[in-house]
């Protein structure tokens, strides 16, 4: 690397600098994607973002499916966009029905962050380890939390479960069941995770919320990511939280549902609050568990990953061994 410093300082200096500007570019470069600050997106990219139930990217990542449905809780005529996985004996076995994990993306994503989960999740397939399921990535809005927004103009909540879900039973060859019907997320998808495998836990037998943020106060998160679906009104966040839901439900969630959180002990923001969950379940005597995964931070791959072949016990748990 040529730092331009060589024709101004002897030979040895110049070494000297630009091994340290090479050992420096190193460290940046080493970084991991869960410790560099996010870039927010503008109000003016915001409010566009907060429009797309379709995704305008069509691409889909390797193993996945674009497809359209219509949104009918947002009225007559509009659509909504999700990603399929379909498991591998799917096309060879046209009499066999699987099982479905809704998988829910986290603040200013979309659908596609969930490609590693579906890689993840086909190779624990195809190694026995998994039991055989259908994967559909959701595609929400960038801070939507999976929750109709209180002034009605976004009812992300009604489009999960009156919409989608029953166009994907219609579509693929479902048990559409309870006890074949899973929930998973990230961040703010694992918030929603719990908030729609809570508020609704007739429909999912299984519930799994990977780092979720469940900070009990809404002056806790910024306003730029929350003030969209609350519009500032606590009272409003709190009914909708996995707190509340897990009072208001806690005996049908005691039976037949299984319930996990993991999270990094690296995640200093969340870490407190998802141990403080963890003891509220505990008290509603709901069969759960918790794990802080060691050496992982605010980041899907990292958590799961380094949960190895266990990861997949879960599911295991949840659906029955392959």
């Amino acid at each position: 690397m040529s730092t331009g410093v060589q024709d101004h300082l002897p030979a040895a200096m110049a070494r000297f600098v630009e091994s340290a500007l090479t050992v420096l570019v190193s460290v940046m470069l080493a970084v991991p994607a869960w410790a560099q600050a996010p870039r927010l997106p503008s109000a003016a990219q915001l409010a566009e973002l907060n429009e797309q139930w379709v995704d305008p990217v069509t691409d889909a990542p390797v193993g996945t499916t674009y497809c359209l449905f219509e949104t009918t809780s947002r009225g007559p005529g509009t659509k909504g966009s999700y990603l399929v996985y379909l498991p591998p004996s799917y096309e060879k076995d046209p009499t066999r029905r699987y099982p479905v994990i809704y998988w829910l993306h986290g603040g200013f994503g979309n659908a596609r962050q969930g490609e590693w989960a579906v890689v993840n999740l086909d190779r624990g397939m195809r190694a026995g380890l998994a039991p055989e399921a259908i994967v559909v990535l959701v595609q929400a809005l960038p801070v939507g939390w999976y929750v109709n927004s209180k002034d009605g103009k976004r009812p992300i909540e009604n489009v999960v479960i009156k919409d989608l879900i029953p166009h994907v039973d219609a579509t693929y060859r479902t048990i559409a069941r309870r006890e074949g019907r899973g929930i998973e997320g990230m961040s703010m998808g694992g918030y929603g995770a719990l908030h729609l495998g809570m508020g609704y836990p007739t429909l999912f037998g299984a519930i799994s919320a990977i780092a979720p943020a469940i900070l009990q106060d809404l002056e806790d998160e910024p306003r730029e990511r929350t003030f969209d679906t609350f519009g500032g009104d606590e009272a409003y966040y709190d009914a909708n939280g996995p707190w509340t839901l897990a009072r208001e439900n806690a005996s049908v969630l005691r039976n037949g549902c299984a319930i996990r959180v993991l999270s990094g002990d690296d995640d200093a923001r969340l870490r407190a609050a998802i141990a403080g969950f963890d003891q509220l379940l505990t008290q509603l005597a709901i069969p759960h568990t918790s794990t802080e995964v060691k050496g992982a931070g605010h980041d899907y791959q990292a958590i799961v990953s380094r949960l190895g072949e266990e990861g997949f016990a879960f599911w295991r748990q949840a659906f029955g061994s392959p």
